[in-house]
């Protein structure tokens, strides 16, 4: 599809569904040089405004606010953000139903999502929510050259079936330039397909995470092929997200590409927190969030590295003030050479997501345990465990809404996905403790951890 048509068709879509993200969008070109005294007032008023709306629309915010003495018409400074007590997964997913102001707008509606990590999550969004994030990640793709309606490939997750809403997805993927190849499962047969598929389609950007590319780039070294040649037929690009990128990564994609390789991070129940400029700074969507840092041990606010707590100013359909996020980033407001006037983010540490390497030499992505888990209602946390080829073992926590075949039916999902013979044990436990990170894993795979420390991308038969 041409750029051109692309983007109408695209903007067509925005409207229908009662979005103004073309709106913000201009807004955000103009925001992001000014001085930050202005971007500070901007950022307050919004503050004033989803304090407000939340008193008075959501009983669970106006009982905090009556609990700690917040009066809406109080807020004077960005720092009252912190007179809101810390906001954590637990309590978003226990009092969802409390927090939801369902005449927002229009498209209110329940979505879930487990990101990187491995804690279920529900929450609501509408369509004036969903509009400022699209601007946002537009805007972030505009500062590495990339525009809406160009050729675009994500490389990420698939679901094995296509339901009707999936097919239509799908379609509409493909008439906005924005076509899917599956990050999930990897294979030398996919690779060598995917890199033929690229390079004739020629995308301008392919958009996907760091693990997916990183073992894309180990089989085509074993197979020969030269990656650079996706390059050299129009693709300018590589953009990751989701999980932890790391400069070590960023350089071996990059050199194996011939590409830049720039990063973003987001919560897809919170907001889109930064992308990197063409410089590679990663700068804060600093007209949509509050961000702090605090320790999380002491949970006191802390100056540099600390765990990050994001309050999202976009979502009054669903407030989300002083969240807790469980990664532990570095924030600065460091000027960066592009002249943009917006803070940055280092993510210091941050998501894994493994792979599970199957006795047919298959590599499987962990995201590809979220999409079943979030199938099955009832299930709070998910981890599964490779210690050795052919075995691996799955633990759920679960609550009241966990059916009585639960574990059958995420047995049989995982064996259905992996497609081998490989022996699935699924268990459920109290809890399930996170790493000494303090970030949960959805999958620990130590069978591919020690094949590519070994440097070898697939196992021996």
């Amino acid at each position: 599809m041409l750029p051109i048509i692309a983007m109408t068709l695209f903007r067509i879509h925005e409207r229908l569904l009662g979005r103004r993200t073309f709106a913000i969008l201009k807004e955000l070109e103009a925001s992001q040089w000014w001085p930050r005294e202005r971007i500070d007032a901007l950022r307050l008023a919004r503050f004033k405004a989803l304090v407000a709306s939340a008193y008075a629309h959501t009983p669970y915010w106006r009982r905090v606010m009556d609990e700690h003495g917040i009066a809406p018409d109080s807020i004077r400074s960005l720092d009252d953000v912190r007179r809101f007590p810390l906001l954590e997964k637990a309590t978003l997913r226990e009092r969802r139903e409390e927090m939801v102001w369902r005449q927002e707008g229009r498209r209110v509606k329940l979505v879930r999502t487990s990101g990187s990590t491995n804690e279920a999550l529900q929450f609501y969004t509408s369509s004036s929510r969903e509009a400022a994030i699209n601007a946002a990640r537009i805007r972030g793709h505009r500062w590495i050259g990339i525009n809406k309606g160009d050729k675009e490939v994500y490389f990420w997750g698939s679901p094995v079936e296509l339901h009707t809403q999936d097919r239509v997805k799908h379609v509409r993927d493909w008439l906005v330039n924005e076509p899917l190849s599956d990050g999930f499962e990897i294979t030398e047969e996919r690779t060598a397909r995917y890199i033929e598929d690229w390079k004739r389609w020629r995308p301008k950007c392919i958009f996907g995470y760091p693990n997916s590319f990183l073992l894309t780039v180990q089989m085509a070294e074993k197979a020969g092929i030269d990656l650079k040649e996706i390059g050299r037929r129009g693709t300018r690009a590589i953009c990751t997200t989701s999980e932890m990128l790391g400069e070590v990564n960023r350089k071996i994609i990059s050199e194996a590409f011939g590409l830049p390789v720039y990063d973003s991070y987001g919560l897809r129940e919170a907001a889109l927190v930064g992308h990197e400029c063409d410089r590679f700074t990663m700068h804060t969507t600093d007209e949509q969030v509050i961000l702090e840092t605090i320790d999380p041990k002491t949970l006191k606010p802390t100056d540099g590295e600390g765990e990050l707590v994001i309050t999202s100013l976009i979502s009054p359909v669903m407030p989300i003030i002083r969240y807790r996020t469980g990664d532990i980033v570095t924030l600065s407001n460091e000027p960066c050479p592009c002249g943009r006037s917006l803070g940055r983010i280092t993510i210091s540490g941050g998501r894994i997501a493994d792979f599970v390497v199957t006795r047919q030499g298959k590599w499987v992505a962990g995201y590809f345990l979220i999409y079943i888990c979030r199938s099955v209602p009832g299930i709070v946390k998910f981890q599964a465990v490779q210690d050795r080829v052919g075995e691996v073992r799955v633990s759920l926590a679960t609550d009241e809404h966990f059916p009585p075949d639960g574990c059958d039916r995420v047995k049989a999902a995982v064996q259905a996905r992996l497609a081998s013979d490989d022996e699935i044990t699924v268990e459920r436990v109290d809890d399930i403790q996170p790493a000494p990170s303090g970030k949960y894993r959805p999958v620990i795979g130590k069978v591919a951890e020690n094949l590519l420390r070994a440097g070898r991308p697939m196992p021996s038969r």
